[in-house]
């Protein structure tokens, strides 16, 4: 009886090795976790590299092109200033020619004005020397036609002309 117990006995260790053989037990469930925590974490690592990769490049790219906007942003700044500068400058000049170009303008008013009244005052001159003249153009006449209306020689005749020199402006010139 001993025997058969002895083969029931080596075969139930037998099987109970085997299926201890074939259960997983938990150290390696530990194991086994550890090693696809592993792995998934080396899958993602190297995810996180492709994408610091990417960030990188872009970060590169995006500063160079930064780069060459400031440069060309301080150059239009440049050029800009310049322009400000050369437009200010060219304001004064043209504010300095209005100044003068208004003095200038005021003086020919003046000048004008002055000129005005001067042949304002020689035109009132002329009228009335024209006036004179006239007069004594007509004042002549009259007596040319009396005195030949009348055939002869008479002294008073210049007597009355030189009578009427003084009585007529203007015929002392005539006379």
């Amino acid at each position: 009886m001993k025997l058969p117990l002895f083969i029931w006995s080596t075969s139930a260790l037998t099987f109970l090795g085997h299926a201890i053989r074939t259960q997983v037990t938990p150290v390696q469930k530990v194991l086994q976790a550890l090693q696809e925590m592993k792995a998934k974490a080396e899958a993602s690592m190297d995810d996180e590299q492709k994408i610091f990769h990417e960030y990188t490049s872009w970060v590169d790219d995006r500063t160079t092109d930064l780069g060459f906007e400031i440069k060309t942003g301080e150059s239009n700044i440049e050029k800009l200033t310049a322009f400000i500068e050369k437009s200010d400058n060219k304001v004064a000049e043209l504010a300095t020619a209005i100044g003068k170009l208004e003095d200038d303008i005021a003086r020919l008013e003046a000048e004008k004005k002055d000129a005005t009244v001067v042949r304002d005052t020689e035109h009132a001159e002329y009228v009335k020397v024209s006036t004179d003249y006239a007069e004594s153009v007509d004042a002549l006449e009259r007596a040319i036609q009396i005195l030949t209306s009348q055939a002869y020689d008479r002294p008073q005749a210049e007597m009355l002309l030189q009578q009427m020199a003084k009585t007529t402006p203007g015929m002392t010139r005539v006379l």
